[in-house]
């Protein structure tokens, strides 16, 4: 088996002249996976007081109807936040390159359910620019958030995003290796077919 190369500490990828394959990592500093436990934890606590107060309110009374609007907006907050943190513990993007096309997936460990892209059919690929005095761009980087894509393209008017939380350099390295095996790959494959269907005219 090919032993992976590095872009990066969180990039890394297994190049043949068929396939590419790059995992990108969605771990994060021990400090600051500590944090977010914290901050769910603290979380956890509050809604047991939620939920608590709703089962302990009178039947149909005000107060009931308030503690189930707070323990849905609770509930829906905690899924988020633990989705999160089970994100940065076995979370990766995977990417791969193969024949005519590209496929992205957004794993869970060993689940995750990958988007299949023609690579024919992609346009405007490249690195997405970050402007940190936007609140919205600098929210989806922090290590809090899912989001923070930083390369991307359109595939029939539709924007497809992925390298979560990239710096500059990893974003820009990654786009120049999957750009080339995109014009290399397809072309390979492209090449193996005509020579094959040459190859069965000269039998017949």
């Amino acid at each position: 088996m090919q032993a992976p190369k590095h872009i990066s500490d969180r990039i890394s990828f297994v190049k043949k002249p068929d396939e590419l394959t790059v995992v990108i990592s969605q771990e994060i500093p021990k400090k600051k996976e500590a944090l977010l436990f914290t901050w769910i934890m603290a979380w956890l606590f509050v809604g047991i007081a939620f939920i608590f107060y709703f089962f302990t309110s009178p039947p149909e009374s005000d107060e009931k109807i308030f503690f189930a609007v707070t323990v849905a907006f609770w509930a829906f907050f905690f899924f988020r936040m633990a989705k999160v943190f089970y994100w940065r513990r076995a979370g990766i993007e995977l990417l791969r390159v193969k024949e005519d096309y590209l496929t992205i997936k957004n794993a869970f460990g060993k689940y995750g359910k990958a988007r299949m892209y023609q690579i024919e059919n992609i346009q405007k690929f490249g690195t997405i620019p970050y402007d940190f005095t936007k609140y919205g761009q600098f929210l989806d980087r922090s290590f809090w958030e899912m989001g923070g894509e930083t390369v991307g393209f359109e595939h029939f008017n539709k924007s497809v995003r992925f390298g979560k939380q990239l710096s500059e350099k990893e974003s820009k390295q990654l786009a120049k290796l999957l750009d080339k095996a995109m014009r290399d790959i397809p072309a390979g494959f492209n090449r193996k077919i005509s020579d094959a269907i040459e190859e069965n005219a000269d039998q017949t």
